[in-house]
């Protein structure tokens, strides 16, 4: 008797761990007890500051399955929202990741399209901030997660910190380029989320995974990347990058979004890959074209005359 009161307990506490583990709302398990106890001071001092910006997050976690059963696409737009809150407002970052660290504080979704849109809302927009204090959050998410959009949004949010070039920054760089070349499920998520790393080491993280000969949507994502990493408008901006790396950065986006522009095998791709080229707007590019147009196939010359057209007609071209 006494046997079977032990197994079936155990049998019990497995199946409550089991209900535990794949009820968890995020992929932060591997928080250390220092981590987690400086993120809740940092939490605790912002909510005495803005306290109305917590009460804002919390309002909308709340109402996250009446947004989702609103929705009109597949997923309810709470990055926007979430955006809408944090703007303007220092302790934003530590309001946004409180349902991510301490989720029992929160009246969660039950719709699981609704808890996957609230978990990336949060961190595309916790990410916004660039406080340096919420990268241990986006590390143990890369590091536990396996859905697709949380991994992305935590690609993006510590891409935007690793962009900064601090000295600290280097080993982000180098995970995220880590796991964006590695054949894995966490692949083509990480790729589509770190065009926001404008860092030289990830645009050659890029360029590798593009000579990998990825088609259909990973390609796509790849290339939608590439551009956001090399776009000219972007780099323009203060501080988007290191000064020194920027012009690697362009040409090493530019010559992989060229090469699988004259790889691809699907014109959709090849209309990814010529948006990229244009965003990118590289001083060298119309000369890639007219090199390689000597030696195309009609069908490929053909592409390329449309894309020498795109690239003198481009956006930087007719201010």
């Amino acid at each position: 008797m006494r046997r079977f009161t032990f197994v079936a307990a155990m049998f019990m506490l497995a199946a409550t761990s089991a209900r535990a583990e794949s009820g968890a709302f995020a992929s932060v398990s591997s928080l250390d007890a220092g981590a987690r106890a400086r993120l809740e001071t940092n939490i605790a001092q912002a909510r005495t500051r803005e306290p109305s910006t917590f009460d804002a997050v919390r309002s909308v976690v709340a109402h996250a399955d009446e947004l989702d059963r609103r929705k009109q696409g597949r997923f309810a737009p709470m990055g926007p929202i979430f955006r809408g809150i944090a703007r303007g407002h220092a302790g934003a970052a530590m309001a946004l990741l409180e349902p991510l660290v301490a989720p029992e504080r929160f009246s969660l979704p039950s719709s699981d399209s609704a808890r996957i849109a609230l978990r990336a809302g949060l961190l595309e927009a916790a990410g916004d901030q660039r406080d340096p204090a919420a990268a241990p959050v986006f590390r143990a998410i890369l590091a536990n997660a396996t859905e697709t959009f949380e991994v992305r949004a935590a690609a993006e949010a510590l891409g935007k910190l690793a962009a900064s070039g601090s000295a600290e920054s280097a080993g982000d760089v180098a995970l995220l380029a880590r796991l964006a070349t590695t054949p894995g499920p966490k692949q083509d998520a990480v790729v589509a989320g770190l065009g926001s790393c404008r860092r030289i080491g990830a645009a050659r993280a890029l360029a590798s995974v593009a000579s990998q000969g990825k088609r259909g949507m990973p390609a796509k994502w790849l290339l939608r990347s590439l551009a956001a990493m090399g776009s000219t408008w972007a780099l323009a901006t203060p501080n988007a990058a290191p000064a020194a790396e920027i012009p690697s950065i362009r040409e090493t986006t530019a010559r992989a979004a060229f090469a699988m522009f004259l790889a691809a095998q699907d014109d959709d791709v090849r209309s990814e890959a010529a948006t990229a080229l244009v965003v990118i707007d590289h001083p060298d590019a119309p000369r890639w074209v007219a090199s390689a147009r000597s030696s195309a196939s009609p069908a490929l010359a053909t592409a390329l005359d449309t894309l020498a057209q795109r690239l003198a007609h481009g956006a930087t071209r007719t201010r």
